[in-house]
């Protein structure tokens, strides 16, 4: 496993930046530093909706947040299960 290191947010929004613009740098080595990025990218998405999910204060939200993971993630409705909040109690 490579070694990680952590950047300041401004210098990755910076890259960003850089990366998508209209001039961007092309070839093979720019196109895997891309990929890299939006990988990254993918997984702070995940984690804050992790985080948000955790963080909800009500079952409705926690839920909702939830499903956007899920979608996020590409789980489909058919592999989810439903152990989450609810409406009312079973009688």
């Amino acid at each position: 496993m490579a070694k990680q290191i952590q950047i300041d947010k401004e210098l990755f929004d910076d890259l960003i930046d850089y990366f998508w613009s209209e001039d961007f740098p092309e070839g093979w080595l720019a196109d895997e530093i891309r990929g890299k990025l939006n990988s990254k990218l993918d997984k702070m998405l995940a984690r804050e909706l992790f985080s948000q999910y955790k963080r909800s204060p009500t079952g409705a939200e926690r839920e909702q947040v939830r499903k956007a993971y899920l979608d996020h993630k590409g789980i489909t409705a058919s592999f989810r299960t439903d152990t989450e909040w609810h409406d009312e109690l079973p009688n």
